[in-house]
């Protein structure tokens, strides 16, 4: 832990990440809480292997800043479809303090999810270890469900829409290579486009494109 403490003083990824923090949201005690969930995730990530991601730098902007900036966006009751370590259901949880169902099929990788809400006092969250096509067959339905890097964007959209509710908002994390789904996905699951928004990370070349669909 001291070695990480050190680390996290000159890193330049957790300095981006906290200058963003200071300028969108009131609570600058937030930082703390991304500094212990990264011990933890160095942690649960070196026996369990949530994630490729190694660096602090690479967590604090690539897990944490990728998944807080589009947070304007999310209303309602959330599920992060395809969590998989806790990304973006974790950072936004912290930062938005909306209720998140964090859901993947991989029941390991919801282990840093498990001990976040233990540990940190994140209770905001609730992992479900399920797939998506069987979750829609409850009544559980979501007024934000989002999806970031899982599969293709027709693939992601059919997981994503019969979880959101009538004028629930499906936020699709994509990079500014991929284009709006195709008509016929569009259609099948009673959606419509509402928004593509392209960003760059602050202090980053890191180029994202968000895709915003309403369920009708």
């Amino acid at each position: 832990m001291e070695n990480l403490n050190s680390e996290l003083e000159s890193s330049f990824g957790r300095r981006v990440f906290a200058d963003y923090i200071k300028s969108k949201f009131e609570d600058l005690s937030l930082i703390n809480t991304f500094d212990r969930l990264t011990a933890l995730y160095f942690e649960v990530n070196s026996a369990v292997n949530i994630s490729a991601l190694r660096t602090v730098d690479d967590v604090y902007v690539k897990h944490y800043l990728d998944s807080v900036y589009p947070s304007e966006y999310f209303f309602g009751s959330c599920c992060d479809v395809g969590c998989g370590g806790g990304f973006p259901t974790l950072p936004l949880a912290i930062t938005t303090k909306l209720d998140f169902t964090g859901l993947d099929s991989v029941g390991k990788k919801l282990a840093l999810i498990k001990r976040a809400v233990a540990e940190l006092g994140i209770k905001n969250v609730r992992p479900e270890y399920s797939r998506a096509e069987v979750l829609s067959k409850t009544e559980k339905r979501f007024d934000t469900v989002c999806a970031r890097a899982l599969a293709d964007i027709d693939t992601a959209l059919s997981f994503c829409a019969p979880l959101a509710k009538p004028h629930g908002k499906v936020i699709l994390y994509r990079t500014q290579n991929d284009n709006e789904a195709s008509e016929k996905t569009v259609t099948k699951y009673s959606l419509s486009l509402e928004s593509v928004i392209d960003y760059d990370l602050p202090e980053t070349d890191i180029h994202r494109r968000l895709f915003i669909y309403e369920k009708k």
